[in-house]
């Protein structure tokens, strides 16, 4: 189980580590322009890609979708108690602890100890955490929600046809397939790079609060997941994904928004740093469990 977990985890974190040492090489890469590019290409490719071409049913993404949904509800209401009862300075701090990085990591980390079925799954999971990332996300960093985002988000464009596509066998030209295909393979590498180079740009100033930040984030992460499969009668893969999806470190995407907005972003960066790096402890053991 060891060399299993190993395998599974060891990939992550060099290609993690090799995007962070790249950051001190090379300053020209920019995390925000990369996150775009994957936000409205690459990501809306993996999930058409991994949707249409899985064995798995319409209802297994619906629960799916509820459960992404679940998680960012109670990742709210729990960080916003644990905002609350310690007296952090503001509520917009809660973005790093209701959103888990389901994409950066938890895609690639769900490819590799699940396979396809567990990609596809995953991919539809972090379309619904990208969506909130902006329009609840921008929404508490900034002061201002629009409806027009959500309606506009390439993640949820996507998923959407990828839903019809899928339950109306709706043939599509292979050209096309081979597109999708190409923009897909993109999606993993990058994020994983852009994750490590943004560590590697983060400000770290509120030392002791982002470290109990994200402490809290990597404990509140599992219980959130067990919750939603209680709630909703989890069993077998679908189950396995939502913990781990929960139990993902905070969303760099929280960061670099909270930066764009002014918005406690020293707070929020540190709780990004610390959750990411101390989840090279957290995850494998969640792992123990799941496999």
């Amino acid at each position: 189980m060891f060399f299993i977990i190993l395998n599974i985890i060891l990939p992550i974190i060099l290609v993690v580590l090799i995007g962070f040492f790249w950051n001190n090489y090379n300053k020209d890469f920019n995390p925000q322009a990369i996150t775009k590019l994957v936000a409205n290409i690459g990501l809306p490719a993996l999930i058409y890609e991994s949707i249409t071409k899985s064995n798995l049913t319409i209802n297994i993404y619906l629960v799916i979708f509820l459960s992404a949904v679940l998680v960012l509800f109670l990742g709210f209401i729990f960080g916003y108690v644990f905002i609350k009862i310690f007296k952090l300075p503001s509520t917009k701090i809660v973005t790093p602890l209701m959103h888990p990085n389901s994409g950066n990591m938890g895609i690639p980390l769900c490819l590799l100890a699940f396979g396809n079925e567990g990609l596809a799954l995953a991919a539809a999971f972090a379309s619904i955490v990208m969506v909130s990332h902006f329009t609840v996300n921008t929404a508490i960093s900034s002061g201002n929600f629009s409806i027009k985002n959500i309606f506009l988000s390439p993640a949820l464009i996507a998923l959407i046809a990828s839903m019809l596509i899928l339950f109306y066998k709706i043939p599509i030209p292979k050209f096309l397939d081979n597109v999708a295909h190409i923009l897909s393979g993109i999606t993993i590498p990058l994020v994983l790079l852009s994750l490590g180079i943004s560590l590697g740009k983060i400000n770290i100033k509120s030392i002791q609060r982002g470290l109990s930040l994200g402490i809290y984030k990597l404990t509140a992460g599992p219980l959130i997941g067990l919750i939603i499969v209680y709630l909703l009668q989890l069993e077998g893969l679908t189950a396995k994904v939502v913990i781990l999806q929960s139990s993902m470190p905070s969303a760099i995407l929280t960061y670099l928004i909270a930066s764009q907005n002014k918005a406690y972003e020293n707070e929020i960066g540190s709780c990004v740093f610390f959750s990411t790096i101390f989840s090279a402890i957290s995850l494998p053991i969640i792992l123990y469990f799941v496999l």
